[in-house]
């Protein structure tokens, strides 16, 4: 009767991972809704958790460890659950994941270089699984991203990477990951998947549109831009938009504006990103990016498209059916700079994603996203979509 009835499970899929979500508007309708999630048999081992900064981490943390359930958590610049975007609100999706299957780990600066935590977050990987895959979510505000991306590919260069950098309600103060220990302003934070139990695939969309003529990035280090063909940076951003406030007085609402307007990249490898600006050094004249831009690059000015970026991006992630056709969740990782150029649409945006599997959906309007273009490799990215589907095998 035994092997009957494994046989007869396997046959009508009843071992699938189940994902339930909930929203909040503080923690009390949390801890609520919970309880009656888990009146039936319903046993998660794994909270997904994205909240507002205003929310109080150390009350999630303490609820969720004392119900022996990992989590994954992340401070953000607005929340997405199914088919609604969120403000200052928590969302919550709950996985009853196979403890065998995943690892969530948070790695602490200790004042190491974003490179190095990351490669130590690989090996970790690969120490845990031989197969793994990662969601990573990054604290802090002023780090150079693509160091996250050089960190795990210096490991293995072929390892799946998802994810995105944390927000803190474009405040601009300091944004926070957290698992159910800790949470940290500064850390790298880690769901590591086992690939060979969890199918796990991502494609990152814009369609932003680049206008203008090619300049070049003749002063930079890093994450910071300095000069844009010999003018400082803001000079020439403020020159070919024609914004009317005053930057002096006005940096973060300045940076605002600009942060909808990214640069369009073309690497060295051929795959072109978008770099938006997060904040101006007003002293310096110089704007502070999520990712790296190297001198000498070249770059041109991208604008928002058109009204048929939704139906393009629905038709573009579709195109993921043809590796996972059945989904358990669904993540997505959405630019809060995206957010504030297409409004409403972003919405619809994760509506219409969501249908395409049927399935649960959370996600966050970030400050950067990870994940791998068509027929691209893993990259850093501004103004993009990233939407990671997972499926227990």
């Amino acid at each position: 009767w035994k092997i009957r009835l494994v046989h007869l499970s396997k046959k009508l899929n009843l071992n699938i991972m189940n994902a339930k979500t909930i929203f909040g508007k503080n923690f009390s309708e949390i801890e609520s809704k919970f309880q009656v999630l888990v009146a039936d048999t319903f046993k998660p081992t794994l909270a997904i958790v994205f909240t507002s900064i205003v929310h109080n981490r150390a009350e999630i943390i303490d609820f969720f460890k004392g119900k022996n359930i990992e989590i994954f958590g992340s401070t953000t610049a607005g929340e997405i659950l199914d088919d609604e975007v969120h403000e200052q609100s928590i969302v919550v999706m709950l996985l009853d994941l196979k403890p065998e299957c995943f690892k969530v780990s948070l790695i602490k600066s200790n004042e190491k270089t974003t490179f190095e935590d990351c490669k130590s977050l690989a090996v970790l990987a690969k120490k845990t699984f031989a197969n793994p895959s990662i969601v990573l979510i990054s604290s802090g505000l002023a780090i150079d991203a693509e160091q996250i991306i050089f960190g795990v590919k210096s490991i293995d260069p072929d390892m799946h990477l998802f994810g995105g950098l944390a927000g803190d309600d474009l405040t601009m103060q300091s944004s926070f990951v957290f698992n159910s220990e800790e949470d940290n302003s500064s850390g790298i934070l880690g769901l590591i998947l086992d690939g060979d139990k969890i199918n796990i695939q991502g494609l990152a969309t814009s369609g932003w549109d680049n206008i203008g003529v090619e300049k070049t990035i003749t002063k930079s280090k890093g994450n910071v831009v300095y000069t844009i063909d010999n003018e400082p940076a803001v000079d020439v951003f403020v020159k070919f938009f024609q914004f009317k406030d005053n930057v002096e007085t006005q940096a973060e609402v300045i940076a605002r504006n600009f942060a909808q307007y990214p640069l369009q990249l073309t690497k060295p490898n051929g795959s072109v990103v978008l770099r938006a600006p997060l904040m101006v050094d007003i002293e310096s004249r110089a704007l502070i990016f999520a990712g790296g831009i190297p001198e000498g690059s070249q770059v041109k000015f991208s604008v928002p498209p058109g009204f048929d970026l939704v139906e393009n991006t629905t038709k573009e992630v579709s195109t993921l059916t043809d590796h996972i056709p059945e989904a358990d969740a669904i993540l997505m990782f959405s630019c809060k700079a995206r957010h504030m150029a297409l409004g409403p649409m972003t919405s619809d945006e994760a509506e219409n994603i969501r249908d395409i599997w049927k399935k649960p959906l959370i996600g966050f309007f970030t400050y950067g996203e990870i994940g791998t273009s068509k027929n691209a490799s893993c990259e850093f990215h501004n103004e993009t979509c990233s939407m990671v589907i997972l499926k227990e095998l």
